[in-house]
């Protein structure tokens, strides 16, 4: 019976060790400088809709309308919130 468990039990331990799984870890890749400051602010929308995003930004004349504005900028998230009724955030 010992002999019959301990072999059970090798057998298991063998098993577990040898399971599938990930031998080495990833690493971590690092960009070296700049990439997120070569990228233009807003990459997405029409030209108008960047145009508008980049007034409000600077202060300047911009549309009161969130369709005209680059969808998930500050510009269109204060748009948002204006429409919606303020609420939350000042």
């Amino acid at each position: 019976m010992k002999r019959i468990l301990l072999a059970l039990m090798a057998s298991a331990l063998l098993v577990g060790l040898t399971g599938p799984g990930e031998a080495a870890q990833k690493k971590k890749r690092y960009y070296k400088g700049g990439y997120a400051q070569s990228a233009p602010k807003y990459w997405g929308g029409t030209e108008r809709q960047r145009a508008n995003s980049a007034a409000f930004e600077r202060g300047g004349y911009y549309e009161s309308i969130p369709d005209q504005h680059v969808f998930g900028s500050r510009s269109w998230w204060f748009m948002k919130q204006r429409e919606m009724g303020g609420g939350g955030r000042s």
